[in-house]
């Protein structure tokens, strides 16, 4: 059976466990931009493949093949959330980012 761990041990599991979004986007409003961003990915691939599939549409009945070519060549944007940091280091980077004499002095 494990021993119980004690308060600093918890604490250090927890800041290597838990994660920060350290990105430009505010901690709360990255929810919002991850599900944007794979949205916008989505629209701007369905859009291009649309874009191809009416001008090869024109008037003549088109080549499946050339058709088919012409919508795997359409190329898709490449986005992906950059991973989250551990809070340890989340808490070190603010620490040097901070400017000093500014600890909310009157």
């Amino acid at each position: 059976m494990k021993r119980p761990l004690t308060p600093q041990e918890k604490k250090a599991l927890s800041l290597e466990n838990d994660r920060r979004n350290v990105v430009a986007e505010s901690q709360w409003g990255g929810r919002d931009a991850i599900a944007k961003r794979k949205q916008w990915v989505n629209q701007s691939h369905r859009k291009a493949v649309h874009q191809e599939l009416s001008a090869l549409s024109g008037g003549l009945p088109a080549d499946p093949e050339a058709v088919e070519s012409a919508v795997a060549a359409t190329k898709r944007h490449n986005w992906r959330k950059q991973p989250d940091v551990p809070l340890k280091e989340a808490l070190l980077l603010r620490r040097s980012i901070k400017p000093e004499g500014s600890d909310n002095e009157p």
